[in-house]
């Protein structure tokens, strides 16, 4: 029986060493400040040959996202068989459960023969707008908005800023001005465009930058002191950012938030109670995967450590799980939203992933 005994008291210091190396994954979960659910894919590709003459809806990349009047999540994104292929158009689809489940995609926007682009979706009380970019042949940013959810839109109106696209949603400031960010191409001067009448009329402001110049792809958040937050894409491994004290017109110079950033979309949203959520890839460059999610409750201040929302699904090169976009659910949840993207050799595709996010106490 000796044997036994051993062999007993083996599996209990197995078993306790086991415990002590997990004990420390348990509680870093435990504290987390996240729970994610309900991942979802919203549209899978329909091809991965980008050669392909029949493939028009292989390659999907850069998604918004947002809660419409009617309760309904609207997601916008564009697609093609590869990226910037005359083609390329935006597509959407809906949820009416809250971002569980999603309808058949159609087509919401398309210039005939020009690549349509960037997406950006926010709502301002019972209007919706769509922004996004085309080359008419020139690039520029292009605006259409609806009155009824996303049922109907007005035709496009183009903007008149040449060589710039939008890229993260707007915002609808305390004062019920908006606010719509956008960028020189060439990750080049994050600014945004502002209207004071209900977007009739838009103007720019801002041309915030790192010391290089870099600061493209701008994600805005309005925080409860009434300041607004922007964060800046670069290329230097870094998140920066920049503040404006007076409803988007003036902009401090950019400053490094401490935070690494590959170079790529991020996007930055401000919950009902005053909570800052960001989601980027934390690189190195010019790696476009994990996507980290964190969160202040200190106007930015300070930030949470981060926490998985998404991965590449097989540990092989060529994967992108990128450009992420959130949005706020009227019980508090956030959905997020991003395009999980394959490319190799004769091999190109993109699906458009979402999942619901819960803030915890």
């Amino acid at each position: 029986m000796s044997w036994l005994l051993s062999l007993l008291d083996s599996m209990k210091l197995t078993l306790l060493l086991t415990a002590l190396l997990l004990a420390p994954l348990a509680t870093l979960a435990a504290n987390s400040p996240f729970e994610i659910s309900d991942h979802t894919v919203i549209f899978k590709h329909t091809s991965a040959d980008p050669k392909d003459p029949t493939n028009t809806s292989g390659f999907n990349q850069g998604p918004s996202i947002a809660v419409l009047p009617d309760g309904r999540l609207m997601a916008a994104w564009f697609s093609s068989p590869s990226e910037g292929a005359q083609s390329q158009r935006i597509m959407q689809a809906f949820s009416s459960d809250q971002g569980r489940t999603w309808s058949a995609a159609t087509v919401l926007q398309d210039f005939d023969g020009q690549a349509d682009f960037d997406p950006s979706l926010f709502v301002a009380g019972q209007e919706t707008f769509l922004f996004f970019s085309a080359f008419r042949p020139q690039i520029d940013i292009y605006f259409r908005r609806s009155t009824d959810s996303a049922k109907t839109w007005t035709e496009p109106v183009k903007l008149n800023h040449p060589n710039h696209t939008t890229r993260s949603n707007g915002i609808r400031l305390s004062t019920g001005e908006l606010l719509v960010p956008l960028h020189l191409r060439g990750t080049k001067a994050g600014g945004v465009l502002k209207s004071s009448d209900g977007g009739k009329t838009w103007k720019r402001f801002g041309a915030a930058a790192n010391p290089e110049g870099q600061g493209g792809e701008p994600a805005i958040a309005e925080t409860k002191s009434g300041k607004i937050h922007m964060m800046l894409r670069t290329k230097d491994g870094l998140l920066w950012r920049s503040i404006s004290a007076d409803k988007g017109e003036t902009w401090s110079a950019a400053e490094k938030t401490g935070l690494t950033a590959t170079s790529s979309a991020s996007h930055l949203l401000c919950t009902h109670d005053g909570t800052l959520v960001l989601t980027c890839n934390p690189g190195p460059a010019p790696l476009r995967f994990p996507l980290h999610l964190r969160l202040s409750r200190d106007e930015g201040l300070t930030w949470s450590e981060p926490m998985l929302l998404a991965d590449r699904p097989t540990k092989v090169g060529g994967w992108s799980v990128c450009y992420p976009t959130l949005t706020e659910l009227s019980d508090g949840s956030i959905v997020a939203i991003w395009a999980q993207i394959k490319s190799s050799t004769g091999e190109l595709y993109g699906d458009i992933h979402s999942a619901r996010i819960t803030l915890q106490d």
